[in-house]
């Protein structure tokens, strides 16, 4: 009889221990689940907050965009009208007889053509203008 009863004793030990390894690990199983949540809400986060820096960027880069487009738009129109500006000069300067009136009054040629440069150049920086 006694060696039943120490045959459930040990059994009673070993199943004892059994459950406390099985209690442990079960334990540490949790303990490792909740730190891989921690670290999942934690990157979850700062994706987010990425993601909202991303789309803050393509906002400003759409808006550059328009007004880039807008600028591109004004110069062409402003191109256009240059050319057309160049197109009635050279139909003036074709009527007339520039050699002559060059070598009768060379002064005054100088000065027309020194007033139109200085015209055009201010034109010029006007319209290239980053910050117009």
């Amino acid at each position: 009889m006694w060696q039943i009863a120490g045959a459930l004793g040990i059994a009673l030990a070993i199943t004892g221990g059994a459950f406390k390894m099985y209690a442990d690990k079960s334990q540490a199983e949790k303990e490792a689940m909740a730190a891989q949540l921690r670290q999942a809400a934690d990157n979850q986060s700062i994706l987010e907050g990425s993601v909202s820096s991303l789309n803050d960027q393509i906002v400003e880069a759409e808006k550059s965009h328009a007004r880039i487009m807008r600028r591109v738009n004004e110069l062409q129109d402003l191109n256009r009208e240059a050319q057309r500006e160049v197109e009635e000069i050279r139909k003036k300067f074709a009527k007339h007889d520039m050699d002559v009136l060059s070598l009768a009054k060379p002064r005054l040629i100088e000065n027309i053509i020194n007033k139109g440069t200085k015209g055009v150049l201010s034109d010029l920086e006007n319209i290239t203008n980053p910050d117009a």
